[in-house]
């Protein structure tokens, strides 16, 4: 690893030059790139990973750092459930009731390199906004629901989707295709569909 001793395993193909990181020193680098797009050795050859594979969480508010309000609740007890964990990283899209109590949910976020599936962590300080659309609003995000959003566009990707209509006549079913072909080029098809919330938020 180009940071720390660690085996760097990992590369970036969004970041211009040669990088070698291991694993938290990834996610260091790339605190305020979540859209940027890994591999990672695995002995033989370079597999594509995700930031949130390697444990990126995006905190909304705050600087892009956790919230001093969940750092203060937080108790750790030798005796917790040990498998609480195992919820708190799973891929699943919906939340589960530890990441409600720990301030994270699953979020699919649309940016004009692909689709990523990341974990947010919302600002639970006192006074703090509580409609979640309105925290994703200020980081640039444009929730695709008001209640409970599970998915967001950047702002980048909406503009992307409005020259593309206007300039080259690029239907939303097409835009949405290439998206999900900058994702995974070999299998589109295993990438959310977010083709009605685009249509959505589009308008």
């Amino acid at each position: 690893c180009e940071d720390c001793i660690g085996e760097g395993l990992i590369r970036c193909l969004s970041c211009s030059g040669e990088h070698a990181w291991c694993p938290s020193c990834a996610v260091k680098a790339h605190q305020h790139n979540p859209f940027h797009n890994l591999q990672l050795w695995n002995g033989k050859f370079y597999k594509s990973t995700t930031l949130r594979d390697q444990g990126y969480i995006v905190y909304l508010g705050h600087g892009g750092r956790p919230c001093p309000h969940l750092l203060q609740q937080s108790n750790p007890s030798p005796w917790s459930d040990l498998g609480a964990m195992e919820d708190v990283f799973g891929h699943g899209e919906g939340d589960t009731m530890h990441e409600t109590q720990l301030g994270l949910s699953n979020l699919v976020i649309v940016h004009s390199t692909g689709v990523y599936s990341h974990r947010v962590s919302w600002c639970q300080c006192p006074g703090a906004e509580k409609d979640r659309h309105l925290h994703l609003l200020k980081a640039r995000l444009f929730s695709a629901s008001i209640t409970r959003p599970q998915s967001a566009f950047t702002f980048d990707v909406l503009d992307n989707f409005l020259i593309d209509a206007l300039e080259c006549k690029t239907s939303a079913m097409s835009f949405y295709q290439k998206l999900c072909r900058f994702t995974d080029n070999a299998f589109p098809h295993k990438i959310p569909d977010r083709y009605r919330e685009l249509m959505r938020v589009s308008r």
